[in-house]
């Protein structure tokens, strides 16, 4: 069975008021690129062919940050990179984050990192609302299983979520995308299962890596894939779906032990989520903060905006 509810804080509808630069949803946040500097090279990211020299500003950014919290709404940030625990000071950021008024903020990390139970102690301590981990990267259950009791250990508040990127070859099957929520039921507190999807003219590495044409799973091939996952567990839990979760992302969550939300991104593009082409109307659900200290509306500067 799927019911629809938009009660729950993370499926509830979208509401908008209007700007100089658009409709700002109510839960639009922020995201925030520490350092274009990466210890992996995976081939989709946005930041795989970028100058891996490039460290965040924190004074220009904090000063930014300031303003769009101020003028905009935004009351949820998310860090991010390259691998924002490479940041040289990464705590020295977040202790100034904790000043610019947001409610919570997170931070996205592959957790090579994490297997140092100092720093994955000390951030779990830092006043991180959530850690989300690649299970790209970490792929061992036995390492994730150490990151997540040394998280809950320091901060049980804490929230941790795998997010699981399902590319062919990796988590493609029925077989293998049951197995790996089934074996990450015991080491994180929620998990979320994405399509990947294209870059184009708005992202900061605008040319596709050879590997994502014959990697990147078509979108009828990702439906049939969460269709009939999605179909199977409805026969053991009632499922919540909610098609206007961020306005443009469709998430059905699976009420597992350990939640798992099931991420339609299908059919979309980051151009078309910044709507150049209607300014007045379009819908924004998200700001970036640039490795550059800037603020965006897209994965460039050519969404920058002034504020």
């Amino acid at each position: 069975m799927v019911i629809s509810n938009t009660e729950l804080e993370v499926l509830r509808e979208c509401r908008y008021s209007k700007y100089d630069i658009g409709m700002v949803s109510d839960r639009a946040y922020l995201s925030i690129v520490m350092t274009n500097d990466c210890n992996k090279n995976c081939f989709y990211c946005i930041n795989s062919a970028t100058d891996r020299t490039l460290q965040l500003p924190v004074d220009k950014a904090i000063e930014n940050i300031c303003a769009v919290v101020a003028k905009y709404g935004v009351r949820e940030a998310v860090i991010l990179g390259g691998e924002p625990t490479l940041h040289p000071n990464i705590f020295g950021f977040i202790e100034r984050l904790k000043t610019v008024g947001l409610d919570r903020f997170g931070i996205t990390t592959n957790g090579i990192k994490l297997q140092d139970r100092e720093f994955c102690s000390k951030l779990a301590k830092s006043g991180v609302s959530w850690i989300n981990i690649s299970s790209d990267d970490v792929s061992d259950y036995h390492d994730l299983y150490k990151a997540y009791r040394t998280i809950k250990d320091a901060n049980w508040k804490c929230k941790v979520r795998v997010n699981i990127n399902v590319y062919r070859g990796h988590n493609d099957t029925q077989t293998r995308l049951g197995a790996i929520t089934s074996t990450y039921q015991t080491c994180c507190d929620e998990m979320r299962v994405s399509n990947l999807i294209y870059k184009d003219d708005f992202s900061v590495n605008t040319a596709n890596n050879p590997m994502s044409k014959n990697n990147i799973l078509t979108d009828d091939e990702y439906r049939e894939l969460f269709d009939t996952f999605i179909d199977k567990m409805s026969s053991q839990y009632t499922l919540i779906d909610n098609p206007l979760a961020l306005g443009f992302v469709r998430y059905i969550l699976i009420p597992t032990k350990t939640p798992i939300i099931i991420n339609y991104n299908i059919g979309s593009k980051v151009s078309e989520q910044i709507c150049e082409n209607d300014i007045k109307n379009r819908k924004i659900h998200t700001f970036k903060c640039l490795v550059t200290g800037d603020i965006s509306l897209s994965w460039n500067l050519g969404g920058k905006i002034e504020i």
